[in-house]
């Protein structure tokens, strides 16, 4: 009997410390922003925002495991109307992503810009395809010397389960209202048409990729086509080659904006958390991961800006 009560005794204080942590994690920095601007207390700012992972557009927007592109949008346009946040320094460390959402974060970072905001973007182990197309908005790059940079490209994937599916005996029909409705397919063979049309969709998101790296680097045609053939780059090779402007870490970007906005070293360095992702910093790695999703093989296409 006395085991029971100590059971019931201990679970209740656990869901107290649990309820109790949240509140301090989520309502205690809220708490003390409001004191702050009570005080009317105005600093610059530089705001130090990660993108981190694969870069998508969740399908479930109530979905508090996403990490997913609104969620950066969302935090850019905080940034993009708040007066005091005089610089961005944007982290990447992510090998590219969906061609939507990658876009999405950059016209994010253009916004910033035409706002006066300066914004230059650190890369950590990885800035590839995708990650480096979000780059190419901002002002300045700096990367470690041994970032893995560059790949710009775009892959667009489909499975082909045809001589699976014969050995086993196995066929699926479709029923469609066009002959391309069912393009990707991974139950048939695709046709030559079919993959011509899937060719002029990868030569039209190539196009727009190789115009921001025009755009962002000052390249002409010829030197941007030249680097865009899919290949990877340090990050001392990428500064070689022009991709990148400085080598350095985190350290050293916050410095290089501090220079260019003409911020001195009083300077504020904000991080823009959302305040899930304080929570989920106690969940362990790959938790949210574990779904059916991702345990089974992808066979839908895959447009992407991505590193393979």
């Amino acid at each position: 009997m006395e085991k029971n009560k100590l059971s019931v005794f201990l679970t209740v204080l656990f869901f107290l410390s649990v309820v109790l942590g949240l509140w301090m994690v989520i309502l205690q920095p809220a708490q003390e922003k409001e004191s702050k601007s009570s005080m009317k207390i105005s600093q610059d700012k530089i705001a130090v925002v990660n993108i981190y992972g694969t870069i998508k557009t969740s399908m479930n927007s109530s979905d508090p495991f996403s990490r997913d592109s609104d969620r950066i949008v969302k935090r850019l346009k905080k940034l993009e109307d708040n007066k005091t946040v005089k610089a961005v320094v944007l982290r990447i460390n992510s090998p590219g992503g969906t061609v939507g959402a990658v876009q999405e974060i950059y016209s994010g970072i253009l916004k910033l810009r035409k706002k006066g905001k300066i914004v230059v973007a650190s890369f950590g182990d990885v800035a590839a395809s995708g990650g480096y197309y979000v780059a190419c908005g901002c002002d300045k790059i700096v990367s470690n010397p041994g970032t893995l940079t560059g790949s710009i490209g775009v892959i667009l994937e489909t499975g082909n389960f045809t001589e699976l599916m014969r050995k086993v005996g196995v066929r699926i029909e479709a029923i469609k209202s066009g002959k391309h409705k069912d393009i990707g397919s991974f139950a048939r063979e695709m046709t030559v048409e079919e993959k011509k049309i899937l060719q002029d969709l990868i030569n039209d998101a190539y196009e727009q990729f190789l115009a921001a790296v025009m755009t962002g680097r000052k390249f002409d045609d010829v030197k941007a086509r030249g680097l865009a053939d899919g290949r990877i780059f340090t990050g001392m090779q990428a500064k070689e080659a022009g991709l990148v402007d400085e080598i350095g870490g985190l350290d050293e970007a916050i410095e290089i904006t501090k220079k260019i906005a003409n911020l001195g070293d009083n300077v504020k360095i904000i991080t823009d958390v959302d305040q899930w992702d304080r929570i989920f910093n106690f969940i362990p790695a790959g938790f949210e991961e574990k779904s059916l999703a991702r345990i089974i093989p992808d066979t839908n296409v895959r447009f992407e800006y991505m590193m393979e």
